[in-house]
């Protein structure tokens, strides 16, 4: 029964055990929601006040350092679709022809109201709820139901748990070094053994990702740090950070065409002389993976950078053919990136 689960856990690509975080996330979605109903029922908006909760769980679930911005946008969201629902069906009775004009001008109305450049599907959304249910006072009960669910994710949410933005990213950057480490160690080499080439290329299938998913979330916990009075303090940080996780955005490009070029040479052919010049970028590939590790520790790579470009160079001498060309031209550029980080964060040294 064990295994059974845990091939169906695979499958659905649900973790063995949840994280901190997510734990986190859940009981402060739990408390905020709470407290949105136990409020609105107690200021007796409604004996069920459904709408109170919905803050919480869409502005908290992913983003809650964000969750005072999210959830304004979202009250801003809700009053132009309450405007539009209840405009729509004054002037017009409930019919499908009704319903079309509120979709349409709830449509055009999320273009005006985006969220992080996204249309705002909750101004649809207030609009369809107030169009479907034309009662009197339900206006006026799901404005003032969402203003307290917005009120306690506002004042509440991000100080129930408030993440470390920058342990986070932090941890992030460390996991993505050691995947990128295990995978440039020895790389070439690897290719020479046809029963692992395979494999070489599964483990670097996500990894050039990464760093772009990284980036994305350190332009949110920018956003979110700068309200915070707690987490205000890890902007300077976060900005150590953003140096670092940038150096492994444009490595990654030049990284990911460098493995590309691999996959492709090697199944196209593997006579000897290509054997030698995969032996022979060991070593630049070992450099460079050196030089990467300690600039992506926030270290200075100016060491591993003199291996790299004396490795680099000998490589160039000894193999001059095309394809060899082809796949030490990532490396270089790799190298390249590496030294404009160097001269832009270690000026003089």
């Amino acid at each position: 029964m064990k295994g059974v689960a845990g091939r169906a856990a695979a499958l659905f690509g649900v973790p063995d055990r949840p994280s901190r975080a997510e734990l986190e996330n859940g009981a402060r979605i739990v408390v905020c929601a709470t407290l949105s109903w136990y409020l609105a029922a107690l200021l007796k908006f409604s004996s069920a006040p459904v709408t109170a909760v919905i803050p919480a769980v869409l502005t908290l679930y992913r983003a809650p350092l964000a969750a005072p911005r999210l959830a304004l946008q979202r009250m801003a969201g809700v009053l132009l679709g309450v405007v539009i629902g209840v405009a729509v069906l004054r002037l017009l009775p409930v019919s499908a022809l009704s319903l079309a004009v509120l979709l349409t001008a709830g449509f055009l109305g999320s273009l005006l109201l985006r969220t992080d450049g996204i249309p705002s599907q909750q101004v649809l959304l207030s609009a369809v709820l107030v169009f479907g249910i034309p009662l009197p006072g339900y206006p006026e009960e799901r404005i003032l139901e969402n203003l307290v669910g917005i009120a306690v994710v506002t004042l509440l949410g991000p100080w129930l748990w408030p993440p470390d933005p920058y342990r986070i990213l932090h941890g992030r950057l460390d996991s993505y070094r050691d995947r990128l480490n295990r995978l440039l160690e020895d790389l070439p080499g690897r290719f020479t053994i046809g029963s692992r080439r395979e494999k070489a290329f599964d483990e670097a299938a996500d990894l050039w990702q990464c760093p772009r998913s990284m980036s994305q979330s350190l332009d949110q916990f920018r956003q979110g740090v700068r309200w915070h009075l707690v987490r205000r303090r890890s902007a300077p940080g976060l900005e150590e950070l953003a140096h670092r996780i940038r150096l492994a955005e444009r490595t990654a490009t030049t990284l990911h065409h460098f493995t590309d070029q691999l996959q492709t040479t090697c199944h196209r052919t593997a006579d000897p002389p290509l054997s030698d010049i995969l032996a022979g970028l060991a070593p630049v590939a070992g450099a460079v993976r050196c030089a990467l590790d300690r600039a992506l520790a926030g270290a200075d790579p100016a060491e591993a950078l003199v291996r790299a470009h004396t490795a680099i160079r000998h490589h160039r001498e000894t193999h001059r053919d095309q394809r060899a060309t082809v796949l030490r031209s990532s490396l270089l550029l790799t190298i390249d990136v590496l030294d404009d980080f160097r001269t832009a964060r270690f000026p003089g040294c």
